[in-house]
């Protein structure tokens, strides 16, 4: 009776049997959810080099630009501690070598004898004596396409045998589940960070948005000033402060006089310049404190803060004077314009009230322009029942 069967006794089939399956119950225990994928990478090699006579064992990981890059390597020295590995990481592309041959085609690659296949002398030229024996290379293939290529290696000629391929057709496809498996998470984990950036990007831009849009709405289009929208948001506070610290505040509405005939004369768009031009020179007469809105038409609302009726009336009268000493030429035409100012200084029956009726100061203030207008224009007035009291 014959002792071998194709050159393998039965104590060789026993031996390498049990090699293989120690490699295979190790390999589905490595718990991928530790370190990081090089190290799981490696204690995959180790597997590898433990259970099997292999002289080197390294793993291509397939990167962003298609190209494999060797991620990680391990010698049978290396991983008995007999030496420190020296090997410079290596690149190949698709197609490219037995490795890149091995990722083209997603079959195993088997180089029997390195120093004469042309797979390997015409991709990788070097000293002949540098060269490994004997080389398989493994595609490891997920479902959503190749993941890299293991890659193996001994330094005799002819090693490898039909038993090591079968080994590896197992191993590289436990090796696909297991970086499978630790990428999954970590990739779900990135498309959710990368998500919720995104949203909390929009929503940021949006909030931006509308804030944009929620100032242009409080804004006049011509003159840039705050509107009449703007004075209702702002005068409930102000009143309420001025409530709260006792302190002084008075409104005022001005209107310049005769604008119409100024529109009628010498037009629209030369009566924009001039709504313009006034509302600069209100706003570098007024505080940040204050409030100042252009209401509507020619007619514009300041609120004074902190300022009493003596100190209104100062203001006011400033004010005046800053509009009648503008000019513009028109034509060749000198042209002036004035106006007139009614101010109301909210009183203590005002505050007392549960609620401050906004609506019935500016009424006040108005009440106290139309005598102005009807006492010639290009005046200050008080509201009828602080005019004496200036």
């Amino acid at each position: 009776m014959k002792q071998n069967i194709n050159s393998f006794n039965v104590q060789d089939i026993i031996v390498d049997l049990l090699s293989s399956l120690s490699a295979v119950k190790e390999l589905s225990e490595l718990n991928h959810q530790t370190g990081n994928e090089t190290e799981l990478v490696l204690k995959a090699l180790s597997i590898l080099i433990q259970n099997q006579d292999m002289e080197r064992c390294s793993f291509f990981v397939l990167d962003e630009h298609q190209n494999l890059v060797n991620l990680a390597g391990l010698s049978s020295k290396e991983y008995s501690g007999a030496e420190k590995s020296t090997h410079k990481p290596l690149t190949f592309k698709i197609g490219e070598g037995i490795i890149g041959q091995a990722a083209k085609t997603g079959e195993i690659q088997y180089c029997k004898n390195c120093k004469e296949d042309s797979r390997f002398l015409n991709n990788l030229p070097q000293a002949l004596d540098l060269l490994p024996g004997s080389v398989i290379s493994a595609p490891v293939l997920a479902v959503n396409g190749l993941i890299g290529v293991l890659n193996i290696s001994h330094p005799d000629v002819n090693y490898f045998s039909e038993w090591h391929i079968r080994l590896l057709q197992i191993f590289k496809n436990m090796m696909a589940e297991l970086i499978t498996n630790y990428r999954l998470p970590r990739q779900i984990e990135e498309r959710i960070n990368a998500r919720t950036a995104m949203l909390e990007a929009a929503l940021e831009n949006m909030k931006q948005l509308n804030k944009y849009h929620e100032s242009m709405s409080f804004l006049d289009e011509l003159t840039g000033l705050y509107n009449r929208r703007y004075f209702y948001r702002q005068i409930d506070a102000a009143l309420a402060r001025s409530k709260r610290y006792r302190q002084p505040i008075c409104l005022l509405i001005l209107d310049l006089d005769y604008f119409k005939a100024i529109n009628d004369i010498h037009g629209h768009g030369f009566g924009d310049v001039v709504l313009k031009d006034v509302a600069t020179a209100l706003k570098e007469e007024i505080r940040e404190s204050d409030i100042l809105v252009r209401f509507g038409g020619e007619e514009f609302v300041i609120t004074f803060t902190d300022i009493d009726k003596k100190k209104g009336k100062l203001f006011a009268e400033r004010i005046r004077k800053r509009i009648a000493s503008l000019e513009w030429k028109v034509q060749g035409q000198e042209v002036n314009i004035t106006t007139s100012i009614g101010v109301y200084c909210p009183v203590e029956a005002d505050f007392e009230q549960e609620y401050i009726d906004i609506d019935a100061l500016l009424n006040n203030a108005d009440q106290a322009l139309y005598e102005a207008k009807a006492g010639g224009r290009n005046r200050v007035v008080f509201f009828a029942s602080q005019a004496s009291d200036k």
